[in-house]
């Protein structure tokens, strides 16, 4: 039972860590990612992006169109392939693309900064183990996916 407990405890403090990132750092699509992923890429389809993110094209369209009204970003149909639509930053999405970035990495020093170096290899190497075996449970027939959400 007491391991039972400590498992929980263990589940909700990732879960913690996880909000922090997750909501400090612009979530997985939002525009702050979107900003990172063109700065990085310059020559990038919206397909491209949507794979990327993993999001609908509806959805990606709606952000980007919010993106395209704040003046961060602009859509061009391909010269090669006009059913391509070509992604760019706009000198505004470049400077506010840095901004986005400098605040990413400020996050993370801040957010680790309780740790000494040999503390930060130790949780390097039990999240990396940990991360391992949750990707082997995805594919173990034997592994239920269909949890209740309602604990």
């Amino acid at each position: 039972m007491l391991e039972l407990q400590k498992e929980h405890i263990l589940a909700a403090r990732l879960r913690a860590c996880g909000h922090f990132l997750y909501y400090q750092t612009g979530g997985k699509s939002g525009q702050r990612r979107i900003l990172v992923i063109l700065l990085k890429q310059k020559d990038i389809t919206q397909k491209e992006l949507q794979d990327i993110l993993e999001i609908s094209s509806g959805s990606l369209s709606e952000i980007l169109q919010k993106m395209e009204d704040s003046s961060l970003v602009e859509r061009k149909k391909s010269s090669n392939d006009k059913r391509q639509v070509k992604l760019t930053l706009t000198p505004a999405g470049k400077d506010r693309a840095l901004q986005v970035k400098e605040h990413y990495f400020r996050t993370l020093d801040r957010m680790f900064e309780c740790l000494d170096v040999d503390e930060k290899e130790q949780l390097d190497g039990i999240l990396e183990k940990l991360v391992g075996h949750l990707d082997s449970l995805k594919t173990d027939p034997l592994f239920e996916s269909g949890a209740d959400d309602s604990l």
